[in-house]
């Protein structure tokens, strides 16, 4: 009698993808990683990691292991891994990291706190109308949208 090998994928093969064009509203969390390159407005907690890509934008909170930001973040970001931000990451807001990576270009508005040795906070979630943003598809597929002032 022979036995049915049981290989499961590892957690990492697992990618939550939010698609350009896609609005949510809410917090997310996952076990697995998560890709943003829509809209989102709410915190986002992977356990693994979170990208953020050229046309992603999130008006919440990041928090996993290693973040990659070349996209928009109005909200802190924490990382215990590493940190990538590269020429086009835009962040307003708090930074922790273990490691961190820029690239030429990226710009930050917050305070920035890396380290090894540095404690990373828990997030404490917030409601999903951080963000300031109203986005509005129009049928072309261009987007309207009301960036307001960052507040602190």
């Amino acid at each position: 009698m022979s036995k049915k090998s049981t290989a499961t994928a590892s957690p990492s093969t697992h990618i939550t993808q939010i698609k350009e064009g896609s609005v949510i509203k809410g917090n997310m969390t996952s076990k697995c990683s998560v890709r943003v390159d829509g809209h989102v407005t709410g915190d986002i907690v992977s356990e693994e990691k979170i990208i953020v890509g050229q046309n992603g934008e999130v008006g919440g909170n990041l928090s996993g292991t290693d973040i990659r930001i070349e996209g928009y973040v109005n909200g802190d970001v924490l990382s215990n891994g590493i940190l990538q931000l590269s020429s086009t990451a835009k962040i307003f807001g708090k930074i922790f990291a273990k490691q961190m990576s820029v690239e030429n270009g990226a710009e930050m508005n917050g305070k920035v706190t890396v380290g090894k040795e540095i404690e990373v906070p828990e997030l404490e979630t917030s409601s999903p109308s951080r963000s300031t943003r109203n986005i509005q598809m129009k049928p072309d597929g261009s987007k309207t949208d009301n960036y307001g002032n960052v507040a602190w």
